[in-house]
């Protein structure tokens, strides 16, 4: 019996990544921390079409036999088994960028207990579709806590 795919065909697949990052931090007070970030990736991904071929040979709806045709095969099997993977790479043909920028205090205003909060700003823009999906975007988030070390 054969092994479809695997180790028989390696494909080429190309990753970039690129990461900015700054940061900054400051303490105008004991009890008072104030911080900020900013961040930025851009990433690319791309591959080629693996190529499997086809170790069952096949046969077409009107029956007939490809020559590489291996008996002993369920020809039903066959029929449904296919190894076009010509548009593969599109599925994982990847470029994206993003910016996150956050600030934050800390208070600390009571001995071991601290107050902070912090608020990030993200944008993302897929440049490629990733399965015809567009997944550009942008989301506020807010964090707001209660820290109490022992």
């Amino acid at each position: 019996m054969s092994q479809v795919g695997s180790l028989c065909d390696r494909v080429d697949y190309d990753i970039r990544n690129f990461v900015g990052y700054l940061s900054a931090d400051f303490t105008p007070i004991k009890a008072l921390r104030l911080y900020g970030d900013l961040t930025y990736t851009w990433s690319k991904a791309d591959a080629d079409n693996p190529d499997f071929g086809n170790p069952f040979g096949t046969i077409d709806l009107d029956g007939h036999v490809d020559p590489s045709y291996k008996p002993g095969y369920d020809p039903w099997f066959v029929i449904t088994y296919t190894s076009d993977m010509n548009d593969m790479s599109d599925w994982y043909d990847l470029k994206m960028e993003r910016v996150d920028a956050s600030v934050g205090v800390d208070w600390n205003f009571w001995k071991n207990f601290t107050a902070t909060s912090r608020f990030t700003y993200r944008w993302y823009d897929d440049k490629e579709e990733y399965l015809y999906e567009d997944t550009d975007g942008e989301a506020y988030i807010m964090n707001v806590g209660l820290m109490w070390k022992f």
